[in-house]
């Protein structure tokens, strides 16, 4: 495959797919076709002891992860008749050990069928040329009957079922409330009620929970299955807090879903986010195939998909709060407390000696040479003329780089910096500061709000040299977003009470990664490269924090207004309006 240029090379599977993925340029279809036809033809399992190896290791990094632990505990605690709780994905440690090549052999001659079996593609071809193609490189496979799965319906949850998962990290508490499957009515509904909660912008949850720094993070998010579907609720706590009280804080919100406590505004913003996230994936082929891939697997009518946003607009406050009612209680979820400690059940897998197989990698078989043969159409780049494909001039006395969008009617605006953390230590922390505040006429929780309600997003950043500040969303609402994002930043006042939770918050997420492996090992190869004066250690003590004042920080973003930033902007139709816009922009001095 990667003689013909291919790239992302993979292979997944998930409670209801197997999938294999391939990126290839355009012109090597018939290549891909062929190679792919073949590797279903008739499989012969050469490698396969040396692959299982690599399976060992996989299950056993999966049993050192908290994060997939809570996950099986959940969906077996959630659903123990259907085989999403019964079995795992990769399977026990028993179902590894013996694996049989006569079972497995026999699985592919049941599953691996065209009945079964779907070919996913998206970019730039012609799809009936591509489909008659399809059918001559796969014409060989012949469809039966495939097993049906049955299973016993599950019951109703009447009293909440608790579970525990100890592990090394951070403690934090995840919440599942079973729906039907990803085909009923109720289900399309579902991705909406978990916006309302957390949209990690303006839902509930992120307004009266994070904004409020009354917990350290949350996430609401469906997982749509064939069977039956979930919403995931997952709540960290802040330094001194427990699962108990987070539950409690996560449930307060869920109260207020099912008794109308949120504005119907709610619903507009999410509905203009959703059109935006629309635009993004339709100008994006990986993400157009991974939807395919979902409503394939879910049997999903892929007309209504494509509808959902003009179903959205449809939905009204009343039935939010019917579904709400319906769905969500006290005491119909499950819940997954993930608490700090040694896990002593835990049983990996041990690996034998396996003879490696030398492999000659310079060898070209008989397949291989027919298949480098195929012909293929030559492809002609098109590559970027700086001088006509972007356009530069000069606001006021700043530097402008513009770029047309051809694909959407959404722009990108963002500010370049040439200032970084290593010329001020507080500017991350003043950067991070800014989320939680606001000006003397609007709040914090405002300007979420509207920049939610504009489907803008908002985003700042410090690196060691540079610092970027940037919004992206509709190009309808460019002039208001700017606008609102300049209040921002010039007229942010400082906030005590903010502050002090914000420090806090700080700390917590400190001792968080010093329980997080994958932060850790950050911190180890840092000492590798730089030894113990590493940028990785360029920060501020606990104790320096303790010693701020709220205005040490809101003064570090005022002067940040004073440093001359480079303008990028991705913008749909470039004209003089750009630059008429921008002059009636108060200068960053």
């Amino acid at each position: 495959m990667s003689n013909m240029g291919a790239k992302g090379s993979n292979a997944f599977t998930s409670f209801e797919q197997t999938v294999y993925v391939e990126d290839i340029p355009n012109n090597v279809i018939d290549k891909y076709l062929s190679v792919q036809a073949e590797r279903f033809r008739n499989p012969v399992l050469r490698l396969f002891h040396t692959e299982l190896e690599s399976v060992y290791e996989e299950k056993n990094i999966n049993l050192d992860k908290d994060d997939r632990k809570v996950m099986e505990a959940m969906f077996e605690a959630i659903f123990p008749n259907n085989n999403y709780g019964k079995q795992t994905v990769l399977g026990s440690v028993e179902h590894l050990k013996n694996p049989s090549l006569k079972a497995i052999q026999q699985y592919y001659e049941t599953y691996y069928v065209p009945n079964n079996m779907a070919i996913i593609m998206s970019g730039d071809f012609d799809p009936k040329a591509v489909i008659k193609r399809i059918d001559q490189a796969f014409g060989y496979m012949v469809s039966k009957p495939v097993p049906e799965y049955i299973f016993e319906k599950e019951q109703p949850i009447i009293h909440p079922i608790s579970r525990t998962v100890t592990g090394p990290s951070a403690e934090y508490l995840t919440m599942g409330f079973r729906f039907p499957g990803a085909s009923s009515p109720d289900a399309q509904m579902l991705n909406l009620v978990a916006d309302m909660l957390s949209n990690r912008a303006a839902g509930l949850m992120d307004i009266n929970l994070v904004k409020s720094q009354k917990l350290l993070s949350v996430a609401a998010y469906p997982q749509l299955l064939k069977d039956y579907s979930i919403l995931t609720i997952e709540g960290s706590p802040v330094e001194g807090q427990t699962l108990e009280e987070v539950k409690k804080l996560l449930l307060g919100e869920i109260y207020k879903l099912q008794h109308g406590d949120f504005s119907e505004d709610l619903i507009t913003s999410i509905v203009n986010n959703e059109k935006k996230s629309e635009m993004r994936k339709l100008g994006n082929s990986p993400s157009v195939a991974y939807d395919l891939l979902s409503n394939f697997t879910s049997e999903l009518d892929w007309a209504k998909e494509l509808d959902y946003t003009h179903l959205l607009s449809k939905i009204t406050k009343e039935d939010i709060i019917h579904f709400a009612n319906k769905y969500l209680s006290d005491s119909n979820y499950v819940v997954i407390y993930k608490r700090q400690g040694i896990d002593t059940g835990v049983v990996k897998v041990f690996k034998p000696a396996i003879t490696p197989v030398t492999v000659n990698r310079l060898a070209e078989s008989t397949f291989f040479k027919q298949i480098s043969a195929i012909a293929e159409q030559p492809i002609r780049p098109h590559w970027i003329d700086f001088n006509q494909d972007l356009s530069k001039f000069k606001l006021l006395d700043l530097d402008v780089l513009a770029v047309h969008n051809q694909e959407n009617e959404l722009f990108n605006l963002t500010y370049q910096f040439d200032i970084g953390q290593w010329d001020n230590k507080l500017l991350d922390l003043a950067i991070g500061y800014l989320e939680f505040l606001g000006t003397k006429e609007k709040s914090s929780e405002k300007f979420s709000r509207e920049f939610y309600k504009l489907a803008s997003d908002f985003h700042a950043s410090s690196g060691n040299e540079e610092s970027m500040i940037s919004i992206s969303g509709l190009n309808s609402n460019f002039d208001v977003s700017v606008d609102l994002l300049h209040d921002l930043l010039h007229h942010c006042v400082a906030d005590e009470v903010a502050f002090k939770s914000y420090i806090e918050r700080v700390k917590k997420m400190r001792a968080n990664d010093k329980e997080d492996k994958g932060a850790i090992m950050e911190g180890l190869k840092a000492y590798a490269q730089y030894g113990a004066k590493s940028p990785f250690n360029f920060t501020l003590t606990d104790r320096e924090l303790d010693m701020l004042k709220a205005e040490d920080l809101v003064t570090v973003l005022h002067n940040l207004a004073d440093v001359k930033p480079r303008i990028f902007i991705l913008w749909p139709p470039i004209c003089q309006r750009i630059d008429e816009k921008f002059k009636t922009i108060k200068k960053w001095q």
